[in-house]
């Protein structure tokens, strides 16, 4: 009653901002403050989404966790899908990557996310494409989540988490260069980060001055390559692929011919290589590509 009282008053509106700065700084205002998804210090399921990084009011370094059914409990959409997964359509129950970002207790500064999968994939997520694309997180396949995947029909379990784009959302995912690099799935771990401080790497020393098509390349890497590689200086980037970056920048620099064949058709150059090929890359892509890892310099 007194602090409706007071927003009713003459000038209540800055006396209420007033009382409820104290309460937040007294504990008062807690659950209101941060409504929206709790967080958990220890795993409490193997469905769990672990979440690290810039986090409001967690040590640095310090890992927390999401249940399953607080992710549920945020605003659901179903989406039908044709042809993902596996042939035919498929229900998809998901939760936009827009709202689990607005639940979470965000620290100061932080502005992409940052997915790891169990098996070493990653992916970058930044406010810009969060905000064009509208990438989403799949919670249930037909009904069913990840406690029962993987669903009939699937021969691998793309659990715990899916995050996906589609044109059926946002009709400009069409002209993504890599789309699914943007579609990893089991997706068990997300970082919320600062995007300059963690790619700060490749804007600095030899990639500060970058030619034009360097910096072009230096996206396509972001965008596409940091899925498996990590880059110089240990910036974000999966594991997936076990090979170094200076292994990459020796091919790039001093065998530039074997470096498009083995982007285009890694398998056709090395028997049993991992990497997925990439034939739609054009020459320019590659040049931008291979000025970006051998550090061009602008003019």
């Amino acid at each position: 009653m007194i602090a409706r009282n007071i927003i009713r008053s003459r000038g209540g509106a800055l006396l209420h901002r007033i009382w409820f700065g104290l309460a937040v700084l007294l504990g008062l205002a807690g659950p209101s403050v941060q409504a929206g998804l709790p967080l958990l210090t220890e795993r409490s399921s193997p469905h769990d989404l672990a979440v690290t990084g810039r986090i409001e009011g967690a040590p640095p370094g310090s890992t927390r966790y999401v249940r399953w059914s607080d992710l549920r409990a945020l605003p659901t959409h179903k989406l039908v899908l044709e042809g993902e997964f596996v042939a035919g359509e498929q229900t998809m129950t998901v939760v936009y990557l827009s709202d689990v970002w607005k639940a979470l207790p965000r620290g100061r500064g932080a502005d992409t996310v940052l997915a790891t999968c169990t098996d070493g994939y990653a992916s970058v997520y930044t406010e810009a494409f969060v905000a064009e694309y509208r990438p989403f997180v799949i919670l249930e396949i037909n009904g069913t989540g990840p406690e029962s995947w993987p669903p009939p029909g699937i021969n691998y379990n793309p659990g715990p988490y899916v995050i996906f784009v589609s044109t059926k959302v946002a009709a400009s995912v069409a002209g993504i260069l890599d789309v699914g690099h943007k579609r990893p799935w089991g997706v068990s771990k997300i970082e919320l980060a600062n995007y300059e401080e963690r790619y700060a790497a490749i804007h600095q020393g030899r990639w500060s001055k970058l030619s034009p098509r360097a910096a072009q390349g230096r996206q396509i890497w972001i965008n596409s390559c940091a899925s498996c590689h990590q880059g110089p200086g240990g910036i974000f980037g999966g594991t997936k692929s076990d090979r170094p970056f200076e292994v990459l920048a020796a091919h790039a620099g001093y065998n530039q011919a074997y470096f498009r064949r083995y982007v285009r058709d890694p398998q056709g150059v090395v028997s049993g290589a991992k990497m997925e090929a990439h034939p739609h890359y054009s020459d320019a892509q590659l040049d931008a590509l291979i000025a970006f890892i051998t550090a061009e310099p602008g003019t």
